[in-house]
């Protein structure tokens, strides 16, 4: 086990930082040999079975290429639940998952019986919601068929009844399909301007899909506002919006929500002290 170790950290030395390097080290032992961080120390001395270590010289080799940890396990861990994770899908960050508690928690008292996550990707969202609103019916757009295919498969393993849909929400028309009437719609569209790609990680630009990460840099809004504007035709009367924002735009989609006429217009905050959500009601 040490040895396969050392192998880890010498072969990505200088690739990541420290602290990752450390990060990564634990996660595969707890993802591919199965051992938590406790049972790693105490079996320290124990030999891998050969299997197992070409495994992780397979990892670590795409590891070296920059390839997301994620992509390379196949899934990742959100909410709670293991969500399979694939090239042609976002992997769910952190952020998304408080967005999904704070739902969560502002509605548990009144559970709501519709949602749509519009730009499912994934369908990490729509998936979570579906978990903790069992009464719920919950539906997921996306324009991608390679996210909805990750997405099925996910909804699938997770024995939820989520249902999906193709649908490119910049070009939606009400008027021309009966789309129903929700009592919340989520999403977390694409935000980043590509000004702001400098300050990105390679394992992000490099390898997860462009068209779910950015928008023009002159139309930071731009999904925002199709939302906006189709939520008022899909909500109910005080149905909720809820926005992941990029937070250097966070006032102009305050003030956007306001131009649209929704009221109880809210901005908070992350962990990390960026204004990061949005919500509003009809």
């Amino acid at each position: 086990m040490q040895k396969t170790i050392r192998h880890i950290q010498e072969a990505l030395d200088g690739l990541y930082p420290p602290e990752e390097i450390r990060a990564l080290t634990r996660l595969l032992q707890e993802e591919v040999c199965g051992l938590s961080p406790v049972e790693a120390f105490l079996h320290k001395d124990r030999i891998l079975d050969e299997p197992i270590r070409k495994k992780i010289e397979v990892i670590v080799e795409r590891l070296k290429k920059n390839e997301p940890v994620q992509y390379v396990l196949g899934h990742t861990h959100f909410d709670g639940l293991r969500i399979g994770v694939a090239p042609g899908v976002l992997i769910p960050r952190p952020e998304t998952e408080e967005l999904t508690l704070l739902i969560a928690d502002e509605n548990r008292e009144c559970p709501p019986s519709s949602i749509v996550d519009i730009g499912t990707g994934s369908g990490c969202i729509a998936i979570a919601l579906s978990r903790r609103f069992p009464e719920c019916r919950v539906e997921g757009w996306d324009i991608s068929p390679d996210a909805l295919r990750i997405a099925e498969a996910n909804n699938r393993s997770l024995g939820t009844r989520v249902q999906f849909r193709q649908l490119d929400i910049l070009h939606f028309t009400p008027e021309a399909d009966a789309y129903g009437h929700y009592d919340m719609i989520v999403s977390n569209p694409p935000y980043i301007v590509p000004s702001e790609a400098d300050a990105m990680e390679p394992n992000v630009l490099d390898h997860e899909p462009h068209s779910a990460l950015f928008v023009p840099e002159k139309e930071p809004l731009l999904f925002y506002r199709a939302i906006a504007v189709a939520a008022r035709h899909l909500l109910h009367d005080g149905g909720r919006l809820y926005f992941e924002i990029n937070p250097l735009f966070a006032r102009e989609t305050e003030q956007m929500l306001h131009d649209e006429g929704f009221r109880h217009i809210q901005v908070r905050r992350d962990l990390s002290g960026r204004e990061r959500f949005a919500s509003a009601t009809r």
